[in-house]
Parts: C-alpha cells; structure tokens; sequence
C-alpha cells in the first residue's frame, strides 16, 4: 500500500469523513489518514508516564458539553459565547506571497492571489476563526497538517493524532507537566534551548545535560547517566528532550545513525523522547569551502529532502512504540508572532494535551488558525508549502554561507573554532581559553569559574559596543554552571544579508581585544 503523496490528497479528501459545518467542531487526524497510515500497528501502552497531575485530568467538562456534535438543530441556551452578530468583522482578506519565489529575500512583488474569508458562508469563515475553537484546533487546519505529517513523516504505527499548540514553548510546558512529577530530572543536551530549562524549573524539575559532539547528544553518555543512575537522587529519568536538527545553540545535526542509536537507547530505558525540531525544515547541505563570491546553493539538491529524507530522518518517523513527542512550530518558516505549532504523537498523549489546551491555554488563536489555512492550504497547498520550504532553505544557505566565509576571514583560527552547521539558523564559537593572556585554569582557581565568566562578559559587552548584539555561551548550559569553556552563539537570521559580514567583524573585534589581539 504506497504511502501518500502531495498528489493524493484530492482523492484521500473525497473519501475522508467530511468535516462538521456546525460551529467549533471537534476534529480527529483518524478522520484524514490514508488506508496506509491506518494499517500500521498500533503504539504501546504508555500510560505509566503520565504525571500524578495529568493522570487524573480530563479536560473542561463545559467544553466537553459544548463540543458535542449535533446532527439536528438546536438551540444554545448552555453555552457561554455571544453570537456571531456581535463580531465587528464581515470580512477578513490575505494575500500572501508566491511560494514558488526563487529568492525571499530579493523584495519580489510576485504575489499570491488575494483570498477573501467571509463572516458566513464559507465552510471556515470569520465566525467559526472568533468564536472559541476546539481545543485540538480548526478542524480544516489539523487536516492539512495530518496528511503534511504523513507524507513528511510517515509515522510507522497507526495511532497517532495531531493537534495544534501556541508554539514550542508553551508545548513543551505542556509536555512536562504531563509526563513529570515535581523533583524528577528531565534529560536535555549539554547545551541547549535556554528557555526549556527554565520552563523546567518552573514547574519543580531539575535538568541533566548529556555530553555532546559535532552529531550532537552522545548516545554512550545517555546510556551510562541510565545506567548508573543513583536513585538517591530521586526517580531515574523518563524523559529526553532533545533539538536533534539544528541544534539551539549549538547548530548540530545529529545523523541517521545517531538517532538510531538514542532511540534504542530510549526502548531500553522506557525513554519519552520530546523532539522539539523547529528548524527541521531549514536544510542548508554541506558548507563547501570554495572563494568568498560563490554561493552553493545550486548543489542542493531539494526535490526529495522534505518527503522520505534519507539522511537525517525524524525520531517520529522512526517511532515503532509511540514514545516521541513531536513539537514543530510555524516561528522559523513562517512568523513568530503566529504563535502556532502542532503536536504529533499517539492518540494517549494527544488527549493530554488536548485536555491541557482545554483547562489552560485555552487552544490557539482563531485569527492566527485561519491565516494559515488560507495561506497553507487555499492558496500553496501541500506542493506550494513544499515548494516554499526549499526556496526558505536555499535563502538560509546564502546567509549560511555568507557568516561563514566572515568567520574566516576575521576571526584568529588560533583562538576561534566551529564547525559548519548543515541545517538551521546557528553557528556556535568555541575560544580556546587557554590562549588567553591572562586566564587562571579552572584547577588553579579550586573550581571557581568567575575569570571565565568575567571574560564571557567583557567580550559581549565590548561587542555591543561595536553595534553587535551576540549570546553567551553559558546562558545554554543545561546545569547553569560554568565549565571552562567560551562560547557564543551567533545567529544568521535576524540581520540583514548586507550586515553579517560587519557583524562577524564587531565580535571578532570583541575578541582580538579581550585576547590582546590587533582589530581588523
């Protein structure tokens, strides 16, 4: 049975359960997989994860009630929502850019047909996007990203569901409430998403970091934290979060092997895998060292990297159990402000965050639901998204390589190390503190890190003063604790193309001055 692709969907569509046209319907992934999807077998049982907190939880008993699905007409006495006559919108209209465009950034005015969303009518129109939506999102939405997930992904069992977030973020916050108990460790890489640690910290978890390499997490590591753990230290953990495509800071990627080898690792200790993969879809390929002038990216070769990619596969497309927890977001390959992401995991773990959705955030915002159901599926489809993808990723590559060949050309190579990132938005610097004209070993300091944190500082403070504003290394250290090392991470995507160059300059000023250097 072939798995689906872009040109299925009309077909899959025409003999999918047809969507509600009541208001706020609830929505199930069961309702828009292929036959191949549902023949899979199913997830484990997993429930033994769940928190003492989400076990008990069952969603909004209100919500339940309104949700309800109604075959005849009725009239809502029950429900707290104002009609849609009180909505000071009739119409709402979009008109996003081309998919197909060659260059994002070269200021094309090649725009997408304008798209008008009436207050009534249309079967998503502006009252279903204001009113209060079901917790799992549009249901016209959580369609087009079900059949997105099967195609990118192809999950290998049967029942997993999506639905929709307010963005990573809050996702993971989600997830750790659901699968944590106050005082557990939550497994993370060495350096990470700074804000994932304090998510965790927030709600009474403590952090482990696993040591890293140029893939990413090591696996050996992860195994001898597990099997060693000491169980004075309370439960031995039961979750890994990890930004495996990437990596935030440290812009790793960890290969197909790799991933293999922590999942296994994830089977053996009954692991739950959160994999946060915002930057999944910005695939740069290698960084080929060639005169300053080229730009490589005529050697990617795209066609195939988003359906079934061969090199650098998603843990959910290598889930046999259902133990991945899968975050992606709309923040890096559409806008933040959004606020909108999705969630793929098994039907079990869905529900949980369907019923925090419910009693928490309340679900995502309409608005933000409908903008990128007009854009998404009404205007580009399934093959424009795809399309828009490779071309965000082919603009990335250029601003990749543009960093980079200012890293070579002003940074010292004998103090300054990094090693070229093929996927996402990072570079992560490593100084060699040892070169140094005055730092004090961390052993000479009986394991007080206060030089190197003074260095770190007078290096960002000095590069702010030359117009560059770059992120300290240890702000991403999973213990919070210095550990003799210098980094920063510096990003190519918040600048314009025509200032990276200067930028690498100011920190590599920064630091030729704090290492008694001589500027550029």
């Amino acid at each position: 049975m072939p798995r689906l692709g872009t040109g299925d969907v009309e077909s899959l569509r025409a003999h999918s359960v047809p969507i509600p046209s009541n208001i706020d319907p609830c929505a199930s992934s069961d309702w828009f997989k292929s036959a191949h999807a549902k023949s899979r077998p199913t997830s484990k049982d997993l429930s033994h994860h769940f928190s003492i907190e989400s076990r008990s939880l069952v969603g909004s008993a209100i919500k339940a009630f309104a949700n309800q699905h109604k075959t005849s007409k009725i009239i809502a006495l029950g429900e707290g929502r104002p009609v849609p006559e009180y909505y000071p919108w009739e119409h709402l209209s979009f008109r996003g850019i081309s998919s197909s465009l060659n260059n994002i950034e070269a200021g094309s005015k090649d725009e997408g047909a304008l798209q008008s969303v009436a207050k009534q009518g249309d079967s998503y129109n502006i009252s279903s996007a204001l009113n209060y939506g079901h917790a799992v999102g549009s249901s016209y939405l959580v369609r087009f990203l079900t059949e997105h997930v099967e195609m990118v992904h192809d999950p290998p069992y049967a029942d997993w569901k999506v639905c929709l977030s307010c963005g990573s973020t809050s996702a993971l916050e989600l997830a750790l409430r659901i699968f944590c108990n106050r005082g557990d460790t939550v497994l993370t890489e060495q350096y990470t998403y700074s804000t994932a640690i304090e998510a965790a910290t927030l709600v009474g978890l403590r952090v482990q970091g696993v040591s890293m390499d140029p893939e990413g997490l090591r696996p050996d590591c992860l195994d001898e934290i597990l099997r060693t753990w000491d169980p004075s230290r309370g439960p031995k953990p039961r979750l890994l979060y990890s930004i495996p495509t990437g990596q935030n800071p440290t812009g790793t990627t960890q290969s197909a092997g790799r991933r293999q080898a922590i999942y296994q690792l994830a089977e053996e200790h009954d692991l739950i895998i959160v994999e946060d993969d915002p930057y999944y879809y910005l695939q740069l390929g290698p960084y080929l060292d060639r005169p300053s002038t080229r730009d490589n990216t005529e050697e990617l070769k795209l066609d195939e990297t988003f359906i079934n990619p061969s090199q650098v596969p998603s843990y959910l497309s290598i889930d046999r159990s259902g133990r991945v927890v899968r975050l992606d977001s709309t923040s890096k390959i559409l806008a933040p402000g959004l606020r909108t992401g999705w969630v793929t995991a098994s039907s079990a773990i869905i529900e949980k965050f369907v019923c925090y959705n419910d009693v928490c955030v309340g679900g995502v915002n309409g608005p933000s639901q409908l903008m990128l159901w007009t854009l998404l599926d009404r205007s580009w489809g399934h093959s424009g998204f795809l399309t828009w993808l490779e071309n965000l990723s082919k603009d990335y590559c250029s601003r990749r390589n543009i960093i980079l060949q200012a890293c070579d050309r002003y940074f010292p190579k004998d103090i300054c190390h990094w090693t070229p990132p093929e996927f996402g938005m990072f570079l992560w610097i490593n100084l060699d503190l040892a070169k140094h004209p005055v730092h004090r070993s961390a052993t000479s300091l009986g394991g007080d890190h206060s030089q190197q944190a003074e260095i770190e500082e007078r290096i960002q403070s000095n590069a702010l003063k030359n117009g560059v504003k770059v992120a300290k290394g240890s702000l991403f250290s999973a213990d919070r604790r210095y550990d003799g090392k210098l980094q920063f991470r510096i990003t190519y995507a918040a600048a314009s193309k025509g200032d990276l160059d200067e930028g690498v300059r100011g920190l590599s000023n920064a630091i030729r001055k704090e290492f008694s250097l001589s500027p550029i």
